[in-house]
């Protein structure tokens, strides 16, 4: 059920014409999922808004303006956390019972003020073009004392999503929407996802290499991917091929 229910959300974000769009699609992911927080946050250079990052999040609107006022991604432990080894985890990992320094105690605290469970949740993060610039962070309301336990299931399960989260969103934030791929450009990057050489290709769809070369790199440019292993994992994560 769980699976069906994240495979199904990650197309619908792929569907997403707005980023409200986006924000409908994941609330109604994580009600039926029994998880009552989200926030994705993206420290890209390329999706910023003036000089805060993209934040997009069902979180209480002055935890989310105190967030980006005082630059909290530098700051935030959860974050600082996935710079040292990125990895999905749960908060729980990060025991309150170690000392910690003050910016730290001070973060969890006005968090915690603002009705988040900071030892209830998870952080997954994004890793797209070998790169990790963003993070999907899931957690349970501290009015909620009967909500579910958040476990590293839900923190793996959730990989997917953070990853066409990240692609997504950036897309609209940037103004830009993929086109549809064609018929060809899906064929060559779905061989290319086997291993193919574009002379391989070639010979299985009957097209002359250089064919094979034109179709991949209009998939590139449309993907706004490097080279055509960043095309073939952006196609995937979208469900084009």
């Amino acid at each position: 059920m769980e699976l069906k229910l994240i495979s199904r959300a990650m197309s619908e974000l792929c569907d997403a014409g707005t980023l409200d769009d986006v924000r409908q699609v994941m609330g109604e992911l994580f009600s039926r999922l029994d998880i009552d927080q989200y926030a994705f946050i993206n420290t890209g250079s390329s999706v910023r808004w003036g000089g805060s990052p993209m934040l997009v999040s069902n979180y209480d609107c002055r935890w989310q303006a105190l967030y980006r006022s005082h630059s909290y991604q530098c700051s935030d432990p959860f974050l600082q956390r996935l710079h040292r080894c990125p990895l999905p985890f749960l908060w729980s990992e990060l025991s309150p019972g170690l000392p910690g320094c003050e910016s730290d105690l001070a973060f969890l605290a006005c968090a915690r003020g603002h009705g988040i469970d900071t030892a209830r949740g998870a952080t997954i993060p994004a890793h797209v073009r070998g790169e990790q610039l963003s993070s999907l962070h899931i957690s349970q309301s501290m009015t909620n004392r009967r909500a579910r336990e958040i476990c590293a299931r839900d923190a793996y399960l959730l990989s997917g999503v953070a990853t066409t989260l990240h692609l997504r969103v950036g897309q609209l934030h940037n103004g830009r929407v993929i086109g549809s791929l064609t018929r060809r450009e899906r064929e060559c990057l779905l061989w290319a996802s086997h291993g193919k050489s574009q002379e391989d290709t070639s010979m299985i769809l009957g097209i002359s290499a250089r064919t094979v070369r034109f179709h991949q790199e209009n998939a590139m440019c449309k993907l706004d991917a490097v080279n055509i292993a960043a095309a073939v994992a952006a196609a995937v994560a979208l469900g084009l091929i």
